[in-house]
């Protein structure tokens, strides 16, 4: 977990559990008047075309203010997104899907401690990054795990809603138990196999569209934002 300071106190908390909560502050803040108000004259959902040719909707669906603003607009009946990506899983099922347009998760997994490693490693040198603390310069891999800035279960806070306190083994099972019933699951380590898969489900366009992915996202190398470190020995108390 990190400290981080908020005004006058400092808070604990890993940098993904900050991140949820600059989140519920903007969802806070959507409850002011002038806020609404602001959010309700904004430009109304369309399509934006990029540089590359590809589309998207005008929302952002990482944030709450942008799932608000998606909820206010009628994104769940638009029809003008195939896709979309969120972190704030129980805020987006609530505010952007029902009944007469549901949705299916799906997700790519990691190892989690590899995961963690990779941003440790990562916020080292991310000075651009909210999350980004110079002490990690410091800091080996193994001063990190056993340091209070070490994560604090993401995957299992985030899929139960549970971003601070502590957790319990049934957490877990609720967690897992999420995933077996609600998402379509691809592995990272397996990342060609995991887009044959979604392509599969979801029919996302042709053979070429297939392809074209698979070179994108599975080819060896493709990690443009990838840093370059030791490999932890599953055997050490590190790891």
């Amino acid at each position: 977990q990190q400290p981080i300071s908020s005004g006058a106190q400092t808070l604990s908390m890993s940098p993904w559990e900050w991140i949820q909560q600059k989140n519920q502050q903007q969802a806070e803040a959507n409850n002011i008047p002038g806020e609404r108000r602001r959010l309700q004259t904004q430009s109304p959902l369309h399509v934006v075309i990029s540089e590359d040719g590809r589309k998207y909707v005008n929302i952002d669906t990482t944030t709450s203010e942008g799932i608000m603003r998606a909820f206010q607009f009628g994104f769940a009946s638009s029809n003008l997104a195939d896709v979309m990506f969120t972190p704030l899983l129980l805020e987006s099922s609530e505010f952007l899907l029902n009944q007469n347009n549901p949705g299916r998760m799906f997700a790519i997994f990691r190892n989690p401690v590899e995961r963690v490693v990779s941003i440790f490693y990562y916020l080292k040198t991310a000075t651009w990054e909210p999350t980004y603390n110079p002490e990690y310069a410091k800091m080996t891999i193994r001063d990190f795990a056993f340091s209070p800035y070490c994560e604090s279960n993401w995957m299992v806070r985030s899929l139960t809603n549970k971003m601070t306190g502590s957790l319990a083994p049934g957490d877990i099972e609720v967690a897992k138990e999420v995933l077996r019933r609600k998402c379509l699951v691809g592995l990272m380590h397996r990342m060609e196999e995991s887009i044959v898969r979604f392509h599969a489900f979801f029919g996302f366009g042709n053979e070429n569209a297939l392809n074209c992915a698979k070179e994108q996202f599975a080819r060896k190398g493709y990690l443009a934002n990838s840093n370059k470190y030791d490999t932890l020995d599953e055997n050490s108390d590190t790891y």
